[in-house]
């Protein structure tokens, strides 16, 4: 390999991650819960959780080719600062369609977040394992140290704690984002001036981004990132609401996704081991799977000692599948186009996180909440099943 990146360069990234990923982990302690207190139904719920991921769905593409051509910096830095000011506006407004609109906003702010983090880090960092690892290390890290913090404040000072905390949570992205480089651009657009009509999506940008997609590596690493999303998505919204009607602790499921998060940072460190012994591709699919099984699995548990072993595993599993998805897709993008490799991502992620909540919801409302945790599991896996199948059909694509 290379000489290493320098070290201010990698922990300048690395913070960047640690905050702008962990955002959503730190929410699900607060919003779901803060929800429920406010009379919403589990649809409702689920609708709402969604509504985090609209903008990005059809704005992230936009947004990683402009970073692509000014750099990450400057455009993170904008948007962090949304979800900052949005954040203590919910409990402020109420009124739930109010609150709907500042879950898009908040959640446009903190997606292109976590878009310029992983712009970034494939910019600078090229998407070796190595540095995967370390930089999963870091996002599990924010997952390990927030969500107990979120809890603490929201048993502890209440609404008001529990949302000013994730205002201070979102501000981190921004302080963070002054670390990093200045020119993270690799295009001529960095060498002249920001102008309003950079502003304006372009159609050949949508074009070239789907053009990658298109790119059989890259189509097969996304269609597996969309399922180990969806059921982070569980992760992120009914899994904490579910724990709490089962009559946990708002400190006791931070916790939980403390336990998660420290195996998840454990594992990631493991993982130019696990790619040495198993196929990239396979070893995607296999950790999704295990993810799939871990949260799904929820209802059977009744104890916090139960909850915990499972979310051990659960977190070891996400720690090797969310490097792993970052370093193929990065090579898979090639240099020079990072930001819009990272907004493929994002567009196909925050599809399935979008649908994900509200369909969970719905299915909750007719068969009980307990159940949707089986039949979205047993979809999510039936859909890894066929990508695998899709997989054995294309021997070349494991060794891409």
């Amino acid at each position: 390999m290379k000489a290493q990146a320098p070290w201010r360069t990698q922990g300048s990234v690395y913070a960047v991650g640690f905050f702008a990923s962990s955002l959503t982990d730190v929410a699900s302690i607060i919003l779901p819960v803060w929800l429920a207190s406010q009379g919403a139904s589990a649809a409702t719920i689920g609708v709402i959780i969604g509504a985090k991921h609209i903008l990005p769905f059809f704005l992230a593409i936009h947004g990683g080719a402009l970073m692509d051509r000014f750099g990450a910096r400057r455009l993170m830095f904008f948007c962090a600062m949304l979800s900052v000011v949005a954040l203590p506006l919910f409990p402020v407004a109420g009124w739930l369609p109010a609150v709907f609109v500042l879950q898009m906003i908040s959640g446009f702010g903190s997606s292109m977040g976590w878009l310029g983090a992983q712009t970034l880090f494939g910019q600078t960092l090229r998407g070796e394992h190595l540095y995967a690892g370390r930089f999963a290390f870091a996002i599990r890290m924010g997952s390990f140290i927030g969500p107990p913090l979120a809890g603490l404040a929201w048993d502890h000072v209440g609404v008001a704690g529990g949302f000013a905390f994730l205002a201070f949570w979102a501000l981190g992205t921004v302080v963070a984002s002054f670390w990093t480089p200045r020119l993270q651009a690799m295009g001529s657009g960095a060498l002249r001036g920001f102008k309003v009509r950079d502003v304006l999506p372009r159609v050949r940008d949508y074009k070239a981004a789907f053009a990658l997609a298109g790119a059989p590596a890259m189509t097969a690493v996304l269609l597996v990132t969309v399922i180990r999303i969806a059921a982070s998505s569980v992760q992120d919204s009914f899994y904490p609401l579910y724990l709490t009607l089962e009559g946990f602790s708002a400190t006791q499921i931070g916790a939980l996704m403390t336990i998660s998060a420290a195996a998840a940072a454990a594992s990631s460190l493991t993982l130019t081991a696990v790619t040495r012994r198993i196929a990239p591709m396979w070893a995607l699919i296999l950790s999704s799977a295990g993810a799939v099984v871990f949260i799904a699995c929820t209802p059977l548990l009744h104890t916090f000692t139960a909850l915990a072993a499972v979310a051990f595993l659960r977190g070891l599993c996400t720690g090797v599948s969310q490097p792993l998805m970052l370093s193929m897709l990065i090579k898979a993008a090639g240099e020079g186009s990072q930001g819009k490799g990272a907004a493929l991502r994002t567009t196909a992620n925050r599809a399935a996180a979008a649908t994900t909540p509200p369909l969970m919801g719905f299915v909750a409302a007719g068969a009980g909440l307990g159940v949707s945790f089986f039949i979205v599991g047993g979809v999510l896996l039936a859909a890894l099943g066929a990508i695998a199948l899709y997989l054995r059909s294309r021997p070349d694509l494991p060794r891409e």
